[in-house]
């Protein structure tokens, strides 16, 4: 990667980890007196049982992947030279951090359903890094190309996060 961009890619790594954390952590609230204490843990994978409507949720799996999908392509970005089991490991790792701090804090449920989708998440960043790098020829064109998408989706967040608080 481009020197002059390595810098500003592990700042938008940085800025992406706090919304995740936000996300997953505190369900988007910003005051932590309006989170649901909750507190429990769920083994068996896409097992929904005891809830409303209880099946199999796409929904939430679909969300699972996504907001993991950039910590792949972040991973691409700042580790070239790492190995694959290295970056599996940040991201299984990093989702199974997130699944216990929320039985720690009582704010959500532990679910290895999230821990295998967020981890899946992850991988297809990876995968999906690795197809880019092949349709562009070029490692540092696709290193510019999510580069310029992580600015923009992050100033675009970011913004409506600001707006967000602005009205409450």
């Amino acid at each position: 990667m481009n020197r002059k961009l390595k810098p500003w890619v592990s700042v938008l790594f940085l800025i992406y980890l706090a919304l995740l954390i936000w996300i997953i952590l505190f369900k988007l609230q910003f005051s932590i007196s309006d989170l649901d204490a909750l507190r429990s843990v769920n083994l068996i994978p896409f097992h929904y049982d005891n809830e409303v409507g209880a099946g199999f949720h796409i929904k939430e799996v679909l969300e699972n992947l996504l907001i993991f999908i950039p910590m792949g392509i972040y991973l691409q970005m700042l580790l070239p030279e790492s190995r694959f089991h290295v970056k599996l490991v940040i991201i299984a790792g990093s989702s199974l951090l997130l699944e216990t701090a929320q039985y720690i804090l009582a704010v959500g449920r532990s679910d290895i359903t999230d821990l295998l989708t967020n981890t899946t998440g992850g991988l297809l960043g990876i995968a999906l890094y690795g197809i880019m790098v092949r349709l562009l020829k070029n490692r540092a064109r696709a290193d510019k190309l999510f580069f310029i998408l992580a600015v923009i989706t992050s100033a675009a967040i970011v913004g409506l996060l600001a707006l967000l608080l602005l009205a409450n």
